[in-house]
């Protein structure tokens, strides 16, 4: 297999630039250095009164980022839109990607939920529905920043597949990378905090109160986050062209759907598991090849119990695979979710280093088939990560990412 081929053949696609708002702020180093440091970012919501709510917390970008957001694009009644702008622009400047050149066909794959929601929340009241340039009503209003500031060339897709979001951006920007469609790819997942993000979970009595603590005995559910991320693919030979180094290879994407339950999985996990098996064919890998699994890790108790049980099933080989979360950190940002952890997944390849489950306490047993990474992380050699992620309505989209033989040194 030569450096710029898949296994298969096929031209290999790479990861060229990486870009991040989260809780932790701004930039996927802020992003690096919380989950090193096992930062836990949920907290008291600032931005709505929450007094009538069980649940009060949430994971939301800093008010003093959000202040920086003024310096870097333009206004828009959208948050989540800016957002995403600043995580492409990082990302292309990153990848050494000119954002304003028409020399290459540039494409945006972008994921949500509801990110358009908190301006129609804003316009709500007591008199007539006053909602600015009707933005609630055109959900690809979320890419007009990034058109101001980005030259795109090539096709712009808005996906909304539920929390899968992410993935399925960067396994529609890799394919059409792959097929010539485009040169660059610019893939990421946005979202923004909304009362009506936190009302739909407080009715499905799915909100912890304090603490997400996936795959712990006693996790009591999830919190909403907020953020943007956006990664930069890339034909490996177009890189090596300019001199470029990849951050990681894109070696498999494989998406499924069991229709089970509106808003649970299958209780075997089926979707999970046929995506799992789906990358590994794709790359011609075996489960003992995969060094780490980024899971979905929500802290609900259906979901993560699942998930264990379906990650073991999936992976099973000469040793129990090594799972963890980061939602314990950063909350669980719906549409950005998938996003921001597959950026966490090429940090993770670079510094040969498995996040923690930061705020597990007591593993659940019915979670013993996995091998849950201790609160502190561990250094480990990490060559293969798999990242996944459900949406509501049985969906799941999962991606293999790949340390590139050129990334280090």
């Amino acid at each position: 297999m030569g450096r710029d081929r898949t296994r298969d053949g096929g031209p290999a696609v790479v990861v060229s630039g990486v870009g991040a708002v989260s809780a932790a702020g701004l930039g996927a180093d802020a992003l690096w250095t919380a989950v090193t440091g096992r930062r836990v970012l949920t907290g008291p919501v600032t931005r709505f009164d929450m007094s009538r709510y069980p649940a009060r917390c949430g994971a939301e970008v800093p008010a003093g980022a959000v202040a920086d957001l003024d310096a870097m694009v333009p206004g828009h009644e959208s948050l989540a839109g800016r957002f995403l702008a600043v995580a492409a622009l990082e990302a292309l400047r990153h990848g050494g990607v000119p954002e304003r050149s028409r020399a290459h066909r540039l494409g945006v794959f972008a994921g949500t939920v509801m990110a358009t929601r908190p301006i129609l929340d804003r316009g709500i009241g007591t008199g007539r529905l006053d909602v600015p340039g009707r933005v609630w009503a055109r959900p690809d209003a979320l890419l007009d920043t990034l058109r101001e500031v980005v030259a795109v060339t090539g096709p712009t897709v808005l996906f909304a597949p539920g929390c899968a979001a992410g993935n399925s951006a960067i396994a529609a920007g890799a394919r059409a990378v792959a097929t010539g469609e485009v040169d660059v790819a610019v893939c990421g997942g946005v979202s923004e905090l909304s009362l009506e993000i936190l009302a739909m979970f407080t009715s499905l009595r799915a909100l912890a109160v304090d603490t997400v603590r996936p795959f712990d005995v006693n996790r009591r559910g999830t919190i909403p986050g907020e953020g943007a991320g956006a990664l930069i693919l890339e034909r490996a030979d177009r890189v090596a062209a300019r001199g470029g180094r990849p951050l990681a290879r894109l070696l498999g994407c494989a998406a499924g759907a069991d229709a089970h339950n509106p808003t649970q999985p299958h209780p075997d996990g089926n979707g999970l598991v046929s995506t799992i098996h789906g990358c590994l064919d794709r790359a011609r890998l075996t489960s003992d090849d995969v060094d780490w699994v980024c899971a979905h890790g929500t802290g609900t108790q259906a979901s993560d119990g699942i998930e264990a049980r379906a990650v073991a099933k999936a992976l099973a080989g000469r040793r129990r695979p090594v799972v963890s979360s980061v939602k314990g950190q950063f909350g669980h940002a719906e549409g950005a979710a998938a996003a921001l952890e597959a950026i966490i997944a090429v940090q993770a390849l670079a510094a040969d280093l498995l996040p923690g489950n930061v705020t597990l306490i007591e593993p659940d047993p019915a979670c013993g088939g996995i091998d849950l990474v201790e609160p502190a992380g561990r250094r480990a050699p990490v060559g293969v990560v798999l990242s996944q992620a459900f949406g509501f309505g049985g969906g799941v989209s999962t991606v293999l990412l790949g340390k590139d033989d050129r990334a280090a040194g």
